[in-house]
């Protein structure tokens, strides 16, 4: 089943912050789609992956990131 999640994520400060995280989350497993918004500082991603997964990971390549509700 695939869902939508969106996260608030820091450190982002232009195109290439952009690429950096859609090319952490796009091979993971259970992650079908990933868009990031740079004005917003927020990514929406569809799939069946663990959001809190999703956060670490974005985390890890250096933009701390959290689940929105």
């Amino acid at each position: 089943m695939s869902n939508s999640m969106k996260f608030s994520v820091a450190n982002m400060k232009c195109g290439g912050c952009v690429a950096n995280v859609k090319k952490a989350l796009e091979g993971v497993a259970g992650v079908d789609t990933v868009e990031v918004d740079l004005e917003r500082a927020e990514a929406t991603i569809s799939g069946s992956a663990n959001p809190g997964e999703l956060a670490k990971i974005m985390t890890a390549a250096g933009y701390p990131a959290e689940v929105k509700n």
